[in-house]
């Protein structure tokens, strides 16, 4: 990976730095934070976006440890004014994963110049990219609007998006809290799609709105899983109550 990036295309992990946090992530979300993999479809062998909800900056690591693959085979498209804004962040962050970096409101030749990095990731690696569709964290835990730019990336690279859902970092290590506390994580892999195919006189706004919508509804779909769950569950214990007390 070294031989084709440069400092400013992004942060690139050593492949010790990336094998040490790869161990401790692995340690991490079975003793500490227990991690459940939900509804799993297969991922895809060739380079895909995956997309899910964001709510701390735990959900990188647990979807690199959901997937089961090697770290260094992904990349991070983060926002260049938190990951890159200080010198000590840089030197924490970069030996231990990828990340490619974003502006929050690009310009033209800003997003140009991200997409080229992706593309050149992806092709020379072989990897994946990770991008978060709401843009930031929740402050709250609930799923926020989605952002345009996540279709824009999905359909400029053209490669399968796999949506997901995570639960449970929120609680684990919500935004503005620096020490994780323990608990249950889940996280569920939706089935790749492919995002709105162009349509014939469609301007390209109206395709990628198309696009958030289909994302949106993907992911929003995976949430709604756990709470049917959780209806049902509760359908069930007072089912149950109500046998006893009869």
């Amino acid at each position: 990976m070294n031989s084709w990036h440069s400092s400013h295309d992004g942060f690139w992990a050593s492949g010790l730095g990336s094998f040490c946090f790869e161990r401790f992530c692995r340690a991490f979300f079975k003793w500490y934070c227990p991690l459940t993999i939900e509804q799993r479809h297969p991922l895809p062998d060739e380079p895909f976006l995956l997309c899910s909800n964001h709510t701390s900056h735990a959900d990188s690591a647990v979807l690199m440890t959901a997937s089961g693959r090697n770290f260094r085979s992904f990349a991070l498209i983060g926002a260049s004014d938190y990951f890159f804004r200080s010198r000590r962040l840089r030197w924490t962050v970069s030996p231990l994963m990828n990340v490619i970096p974003i502006d929050r409101e690009p310009g033209a030749k800003a997003l140009s110049a991200c997409l080229a990095t992706c593309r050149k990731f992806m092709q020379q690696t072989g990897g994946s990219l990770i991008l978060y569709p709401e843009g930031t964290r929740s402050p709250d835990g609930d799923m926020q609007t989605f952002k345009s730019g996540a279709a824009l990336f999905a359909i400029e690279l053209d490669v399968p998006v796999v949506p997901a859902y995570i639960e449970g970092t929120h609680r684990v290590l919500p935004k503005g809290n620096h020490v994780p506390r323990a608990g249950p994580v889940t996280v569920r892999f939706g089935e790749p799609i492919g995002l709105a195919r162009p349509q014939p006189g469609e301007l390209p706004r109206e395709r990628r709105r198309r696009a958030v919508e289909q994302l949106t509804e993907s992911i929003r779909m995976l949430s709604s899983r756990r709470e049917e769950h959780d209806l049902a569950a509760d359908s069930q214990e007072k089912e149950t109550a109500s046998q006893f007390h009869s």
